[in-house]
């Protein structure tokens, strides 16, 4: 039965003003409690528990069945519910497996342009234009800069790296018990690094980036992303991504506003905002790895993108951990990371040279940060569902060479090896948000 949370709501609201204007943070009382009655009256969220996704739900789902709202209202709302996930957390109050106050702030920046569009009609009939995927772009980009300054205060003074981990993945590691693999030698990562098919696609868009293409608020035009697509066949990667949407074998239209207190990012309900994802998979990796570089007013491909450029085995295996990275944390958007973790955190037990894809949808089934057997949806088409998630997120990976497919078998590489290891001993790359 969905709780009122009136009486906790009014007594943070009053210990909110106080903190913010002492602060000197800006709060909208109204707009505050509009947030909060939304948030916690429909479907029973906790006041104090807010993960990744929940703001997009919030602003994007609850806010506009709600009501309409005008564009200099989401501004105050946005800075409001800013300060009162950074009151949560400065006080103590914010649930340990709630996201981090930057990335909530973050991501309702990122909704604030969709609100009123998507406030005058909740339902989103399709993925978003290009010149609407390229303003949330653009406007993400603005924030990131400061996201990242912040990121390492925050990590130091909350212990986010142990707030990101998963008791139940983080077992699939080797312990005292088992015995880890050899690492790979260096040159079959460099040799699967060359020979990686999206490594190469980074490579082609860096030279077709070339000597300089304009970009507006840090990304492209909308003509070349036209011109990109096509070149890249990137519409294709995005169409085949919508069609392994997980909810796309529910009996009726699903919203998760309607089924409990799950974020819509978690069950691959923001598959409107897909536009630009495969385009942005080469920019940010290409970005990553200094085959390109953005001014702010052009992007211009470096000496690193030439085909005559030389690289040592070194080189090779660097460029592809960090191009696999990224394109991991960019194609998974607000998605759960946990089926690519069952696959590659295996790799570094000694004797494990493959993993079956039945074991990772059964594993994925039964975790505990796994959303769909809650949802109400019926036990057969809410284990269909998580089948057809973790299947998507590991199509998503398999140009990538961080595993080799044969039908339902995955079999380990040493790029992926590389890239187990560096997730394992940085979970910063967990904190991201894309």
């Amino acid at each position: 039965m969905p709780r009122s949370g009136m009486d906790e709501n009014e007594l943070l609201l009053r210990h909110t003003a106080t903190w913010a204007s002492a602060k000197g943070r800006t709060l909208d009382h109204d707009l505050l409690a509009t947030a909060l009655a939304l948030w916690t009256g429909r479907e029973g969220h906790f006041a104090q528990l807010w993960p990744i996704g929940s703001a997009e739900t919030l602003l994007l789902q609850h806010w506009p069945s709600h009501e309409p709202i005008r564009g200099q209202d989401v501004e105050v709302l946005v800075a409001t519910l800013e300060t009162f996930w950074r009151f949560l957390r400065g006080t103590g109050r914010l649930r340990s497996d709630s996201a981090e106050p930057k990335a909530l702030a973050k991501e309702a920046r990122r909704a604030a342009p969709k609100m009123v569009m998507v406030s005058d009609d909740p339902r989103p009939s399709g993925p978003v234009t290009i010149e609407e995927a390229l303003t949330e772009w653009g406007e993400a980009l603005v924030e990131d800069a400061e996201f990242d300054r912040e990121l390492q205060e925050e990590i130091d003074e909350h212990d986010l790296y142990e707030q990101s981990r998963h008791d139940e993945t983080w077992a699939l590691l080797p312990d005292s018990h088992d015995g880890w693999a050899a690492d790979p030698p260096l040159e079959a990562s460099a040799r699967e690094a060359r020979q990686s098919p999206f490594i190469q696609e980074c490579l082609r868009f860096a030279r077709w980036v070339g000597d300089g293409r304009r970009i507006t608020n840090g990304v492209l035009r909308p003509e070349q992303v036209r011109e990109a697509q096509v070149e890249f066949k990137l519409g294709a990667w995005e169409r085949e991504f919508l069609a392994r949407s997980p909810l796309a074998h529910t009996a009726a239209p699903f919203s998760s506003s309607r089924h409990g207190h799950v974020p819509a990012g978690l069950l691959g309900e923001l598959d409107h905002l897909v536009t630009t994802r495969a385009l942005q998979s080469l920019w940010n990796a290409c970005a990553a790895t200094d085959l390109i570089q953005v001014g702010s007013t052009t992007a211009r491909a470096t000496s690193a993108a030439d085909r005559a450029h030389t690289r040592s085995p070194d080189d090779w295996a660097e460029l592809g951990q960090e191009a696999l990275i990224t394109a991991v944390m960019t194609r998974h958007f607000f998605e759960p990371l946990e089926p690519v973790l069952r696959v590659l955190f295996p790799f570094l037990r000694e004797g494990v040279d493959r993993v079956e894809m039945s074991d990772v949808r059964d594993w994925w089934w039964v975790h505990e940060v796994n959303p769909w057997a809650g949802l109400g949806l019926g036990i057969l088409q809410a284990h269909r569902s998580s089948d057809r998630q973790a299947d998507r997120l590991l199509w998503a990976m398999d140009d990538t060479g961080l595993w080799q497919r044969d039908g339902e078998t995955l079999h380990r590489t040493a790029l992926g090896m590389d890239v187990a290891m560096r997730l394992m001993s940085d979970p910063s790359a967990f904190l991201d948000v894309g």
